[in-house]
């Protein structure tokens, strides 16, 4: 219990962008994601490495109350793509595949898709770094707790400082694509999953939490109990 209230009382460092894309840089292997070595995918980390670091400086870049605002966001990214020369040369260089139909229609289409997964991406990681700040602001004394956000981002909690550690699930990499300001999360302890909720605001997220503290805080007393019986 001592140590608890020590770490209870240490200023706390927030967890940055900077801290989460050095978690992401952790590469898939048979241990940690269960896929096969070799090339393929090594090339494929490299790839999802880029997108995925992509997506955070990009988040970074709009975490500002000025872009709090959803069509203010949406317009700011919708500058920036239609802007971005080399990717209206790359868009270009792909239509003229007979698959298309030398037309650029299905390009356009994509482009606007595109738009929105990238303010959708902004909004996720936003309200995940929040979400992930007010994990460290709780003293666990659980061992192996485990948040789990939209099945893509696994924050484990620690007990050194920033006492988060943030590792991206490669293999579900794909759920990127359908990633929104709203989300699933849950929570584990080992393999054993201790809460489950939808998260819409911040206020969800507390809720959660403070539910798992108790619930972890409870049990770990029951335990201690039993040991000194």
């Amino acid at each position: 219990m001592e140590k608890n209230n020590k770490k209870a009382d240490v200023k706390r460092v927030n967890y940055s962008f900077d801290m989460l894309r050095n978690d992401i840089l952790v590469a898939p292997t048979e241990d940690n994601e269960k896929l096969e070595t070799g090339d393929k995918y090594l090339r494929e980390y490299q790839s999802k490495l880029i997108v995925a670091q992509m997506l955070s400086y990009l988040a970074e870049s709009y975490e500002t109350e000025n872009y709090k605002d959803n069509e203010l966001l949406r317009n700011a990214i919708e500058t920036k793509v239609d802007g971005d020369e080399q990717l209206s040369g790359f868009l270009f260089f792909v239509s003229q595949n007979p698959q298309f139909d030398y037309s650029w229609n299905y390009m356009r289409k994509c482009r606007t898709n595109y738009i929105e997964f990238l303010v959708n991406s902004i909004r996720f990681l936003n309200n995940v770094l929040v979400d992930i700040n007010l994990l460290t602001g709780k003293p666990w004394s659980g061992n192996n707790i485990h948040v789990v956000f939209h099945n893509i981002l696994d924050v484990e909690l620690t007990s050194e400082e920033p006492f988060v550690k943030a590792r991206l699930l490669w293999e579900n990499f794909y759920h990127l694509v359908t990633v929104k300001s709203d989300y699933d999360i849950i929570v584990k302890a080992n393999d054993t999953l201790l809460k489950a909720s939808g998260r819409k605001e911040p206020s969800d997220m507390k809720k959660l939490i403070d539910s798992v503290f108790e619930m972890v805080n409870n049990e770990s007393k029951k335990i201690t109990e039993n040991e000194n019986v």
